[in-house]
């Protein structure tokens, strides 16, 4: 049994799985949630925390997050950005591929996990490009990112036009079990939009975005998958 169990008092525990949101204290002994009649066990008393007008939850889980390296860790690293993750009560988290190289090849991937396993203080996984370079282009090799680890598929912030790119890559999916998540842009009607077209781009002189622009690109998904 651990020497410095900890008793968070007076939280609002919240679980979902469990259907429970209540006000009530949790035991935490060896890092494990604890019955409370442990209490009169312990070895020692625990460290108490009050955690009044505060939420205790499961972790948090974030499945687009940017920690930018390889190649951009002047703007976060995993070691930065996982600890803004802890301190916001995240987990787990799942990072995009645009970076430096972006994540379109097995060797990235094994790149991330060696650096999160060495400097994160949470759960880091990563996705794969769909496309190699995210130019929507070619088919990044999705069988050796699923086998590298990857968990889903995504050219981030580049929406894959190419209507026969797009359907190879969710065969391939299927085939390897991914996810693909698809940045729904239709380039020819986005255009340089800046904001919902309607009234007030008009109003504001703002060029517009229609919503037509993200339906068509959901469509087509649906219809390819």
């Amino acid at each position: 049994m651990a020497s410095n169990p900890t008793l968070l008092r007076n939280g609002r525990v919240i679980d979902p799985a469990n259907k429970r949101d209540e006000v009530a204290d949790l035991l935490l002994v060896d890092g494990r949630i604890a019955d409370l009649s442990q209490l009169a066990n312990l070895p020692s008393a625990p460290t108490e925390i009050d955690c009044t007008g505060k939420v205790v939850a499961p972790g948090l889980i974030d499945i687009h997050v940017h920690f930018r390296e390889p190649g951009q860790s002047h703007k976060e690293t995993i070691a930065s950005g996982s600890r803004a993750a802890a301190a916001g009560g995240f987990t787990s988290v799942v990072c995009m591929p645009n970076t430096a190289p972006c994540v379109d090849s097995a060797s990235v991937v094994t790149w991330i996990q060696e650096k999160a396993k060495a400097e994160a203080c949470v759960n880091i996984y990563t996705t794969g490009a769909i496309t190699k370079g995210l130019k929507g282009e070619e088919l990044a090799p999705i069988g050796s990112l699923k086998k590298a680890g990857v968990v889903a598929l995504t050219d981030d912030g580049h929406c894959v036009q190419n209507h026969e790119v797009m359907r190879r890559a969710l065969e391939y999916a299927r085939m390897f079990n991914l996810v693909v998540m698809d940045h729904c842009q239709d380039y020819n009607l986005v255009g340089k939009g800046v904001m919902h077209e309607g009234y007030w781009s008009t109003v504001l002189g703002l060029p517009g975005w229609p919503a037509a622009g993200e339906e068509i690109i959901v469509q087509r998904n649906a219809l390819l998958a």
